[in-house]
């Protein structure tokens, strides 16, 4: 496993880390052994980097990894994140206040059986909190309390991710990086760089979809709580699967789409970590195995031809 300083903050992550979203039923229903599993293989393989949200589940995906950790902190760098409003009448809103925040923090804590938080995100600000919110006094507080090493932002577009790197609030921003969204290498990754602000890639197998496993038959399983309903409707998941047959060249003998797809953002020193799911421990250990993957020249020049092109 590959090890970088994600930005300023001094974290020696591994390139590959845990993304826990699948853990608390967002792609479809879940066993709790199977997480669990998948934890303790990340360990195992020196996957250090874990990264979670009090919207998973509306904290169930804390409260299993909190469980998980018991007796192991120490080999884990945390990173969660709070502002989506996920129970009560304001469901599906966010709160960005520092009364809000301070509150569900110190419930993250709880649940995660910590007395500190490596990296914790605002999930989702907009530009307006970015710059002008008050809760950045309240995480330098808790950064000064111990409860709190770093924090930063996870947002889903460039322009926020802007605005958090050139406020100097942000120690990381989390962004969606992978072989069918690209964007974010031309237009953040370089003010990151410049700034030394941590790049978190997440999505990094699009909702699964890089894992070249699903086919249009699969559609009809998304649905409730399955962020793919929403993400893949209509006509964009035989669009988006057109594209993924396209990167079919970079399957090769003992090196699945998946590894292919993740060696993909770390070719990118920009990125300090990936963060895909893994449902059960197999799924854990080819990931991790991408950590030693390397595309060639070649194969990095076809993909960004094929990504300027828009797949055609």
């Amino acid at each position: 496993m590959e090890y970088r300083t994600l930005g300023r903050t001094g974290l020696r992550v591994s390139v590959i880390g845990l993304g826990t979203m699948v853990h608390a039923g967002h792609f479809g229903p879940m066993k709790d052994e199977e997480s669990l599993s998948a934890i303790e293989a990340a360990l195992e393989a020196g996957v250090n980097f874990i990264d979670t949200s009090d919207a998973y589940g509306a904290g169930y995906s804390e409260t299993l990894l909190g469980k998980a950790l018991k007796g192991k902190r120490d080999k884990a760098i945390l990173a969660t994140k709070g502002g989506n409003i996920m129970v009560g009448p304001n469901r599906g809103k966010t709160d960005f206040s520092a009364d809000y925040i301070g509150r569900v923090m110190e419930e993250s804590l709880k649940r995660l059986q910590t007395d500190y938080i490596d990296l914790y995100q605002l999930h989702n600000p907009s530009v307006d909190v970015i710059r002008n919110g008050d809760v950045w006094e309240l995480l330098e507080r808790r950064k000064k309390e111990g409860k709190v090493r770093h924090y930063g932002v996870s947002i889903n577009k460039m322009e926020e991710a802007a605005a958090a790197i050139e406020s100097g609030r942000c120690d990381s921003v989390q962004i969606e990086y992978n072989l069918l969204v690209q964007g974010p290498a031309d237009t953040v990754f370089p003010l990151a760089k410049e700034a030394n602000v941590g790049i978190i890639a997440r999505a990094p197998l699009r909702r699964s979809l890089l894992a070249g496993k699903l086919t249009l038959a699969d559609q009809q399983r998304f649905q409730g709580e399955d962020v793919r309903a929403r993400n893949f409707a209509g006509d964009v998941f035989a669009k988006e699967l057109k594209k993924v047959e396209a990167l079919r060249f970079l399957e090769k003998p003992g090196r699945s789409l998946a590894q292919a797809a993740l060696a993909f953002c770390v070719a990118d020193p920009a990125v300090g970590v990936v963060i895909p799911g893994a449902r059960d421990a197999k799924q854990l250990r080819e990931n991790a195995a991408a950590g030693e993957t390397h595309l060639s020249e070649e194969e990095l020049a076809k993909i960004a031809q094929l990504w300027r092109s828009g797949f055609k």
